[in-house]
């Protein structure tokens, strides 16, 4: 299914971003609320915990929490709920997974084996009730009842990447719809699948929307799924709505092949051509770069080629203020910003370093506007005082400069200015 898009929040309004966020944090924090016997030596409301999720959730936590913010809110680890985890019965456990059966058999298991002290366990859209009986028969089978602390569904499955921009992350969504070999069951499944992300669009947001889409087709089938889901579900939505103005949003469905041209389009915005050309997913660039001219050489004597080395870089609009004004403008202008903006961070720096060096002389007075006397002291005080914020800057812009050289060597390896 195409990336569905949001306007920006208005003044007051909570954007869905951050109304996921809040779940997300509010899921990891609920652990304590929930505490084990308060006789046990372990249940002294620890603020710390394991967080394990499927690829899915994965990459529905990304976008939201760096690694530094899921410390902060005590997660200490965080692993792959298929991967090999070693026992930590001391420490409670968030589970953060699709409800499917194989995930269920996983985390049933680790129940029996009694791996972490509790498990809290939160699936990111419904548990359906045949699903949840199976899986209670077999915790109960298995005896690892005990060990589950609370089960809860959060109705977050989809992916926020920017503050207006969501998707529901389903492969192959537009292939299946459009195989003429796909059976009916196949094409319901994928029809539920995308009425369940955005019932889990609408509960986060807290408002009902007014559901517009062409008559006949999928559009007409999803929009029919997602009114039933609402209707069924209305204390989840009303509970929200009561704390904020009430607004009904605009909800249009449309079919992909009304628009066929805009995803087989080659933009030359910044941002289209990062997607085009580079490695780039949830927020996060992948791309090669040759080692520095030493590396190169020490290689080299040992008769080797020296090979790649992979670049990872995180950019959001949300917080990168550069990406954020230049993404949707033409490549050359993002290159000349950049420059610009470059060299203007770094003359800023200089005069702040030589000042506080004491070597600034005339520069530091005309920087300060005086040539002397108590103005001078507070003066420096501003300058130490900006210091961080300015080489978070330019700490920023060197991640686009080394993003745009990226680029520039794809379009001309690839001579991409044909195609325009």
């Amino acid at each position: 299914m195409a990336t569905p898009a949001l306007p920006g929040p208005k003044a007051g309004v909570s954007s869905l971003k951050t109304s996921q966020l809040a779940a997300v944090t509010h899921m990891l924090s609920s652990t304590s609320s929930s505490s084990d016997d308060a006789t046990s030596p372990t249940s002294s409301s620890s603020p710390w915990k394991i967080l394990i999720y499927d690829n899915h959730c994965r990459s529905i936590i990304s976008p939201l929490l760096s690694v530094s913010q899921l410390r902060s809110q005590g997660v200490t680890l965080h692993l792959l709920l298929h991967s090999e985890r070693e026992p930590i019965p001391d420490v409670p456990a968030v589970y953060f997974v699709q409800p499917t059966q194989e995930n269920l058999s996983i985390i049933a298991r680790d129940c029996q084996k009694q791996l972490y002290q509790c498990a809290h366990l939160h699936f990111a859209t419904r548990l359906e009730r045949p699903l949840m009986e199976e899986f209670a028969r077999l915790v109960v089978n298995t005896g690892g009842l005990d060990t589950i602390a609370s089960v809860h569904d959060q109705f977050v499955d989809f992916v926020c990447h920017e503050q207006g921009l969501f998707s529901l992350n389903v492969d192959q969504s537009y292939v299946v719809y459009n195989d003429p070999g796909a059976g009916e069951r196949e094409m319901e499944a994928a029809m539920d699948r995308i009425a369940g992300g955005l019932f889990s669009v609408v509960a986060t947001m807290g408002a009902v929307p007014v559901i517009r889409c062409p008559r006949g087709g999928a559009p007409e089938m999803v929009a029919r799924k997602l009114n039933r889901l609402i209707t069924e579900h209305p204390t989840l939505i009303r509970s929200k709505e009561r704390h904020q103005t009430y607004h009904r949003p605009v909800l249009v469905i449309m079919d992909r092949n009304m628009d066929l041209i805009t995803p087989i389009q080659h933009a030359s915005t910044y941002q289209a051509l990062i997607d085009d050309v580079l490695d780039h997913k949830a927020n996060r660039v992948e791309f090669n770069v040759k080692p520095d001219a030493a590396t190169q050489e020490a290689v080299k004597r040992r008769g080797r080629i020296p090979p790649p080395v992979r670049k990872k870089l995180d950019i959001d609009p949300d917080v990168d203020p550069f990406y954020s004004r230049h993404k949707f403008n033409p490549f050359p202008e993002a290159i000349e910003s950049n420059g610009a903006e470059l060299q203007d961070v770094t003359a800023k720096e200089g005069q702040i370093r030589s000042k506080t060096s004491g070597t600034g002389g005339a520069d530091a007075a005309a920087m300060s506007g005086t040539g002397g006397g108590g103005g001078d002291s507070s003066d420096l005080a501003t300058a130490v005082e900006s210091l961080p914020i300015l080489l978070d800057r330019k700490k920023k812009l060197e991640v686009h400069t080394s993003i745009l050289q990226a680029v520039m060597n794809e379009v001309a390896a690839r001579d991409v200015p044909q195609f325009y």
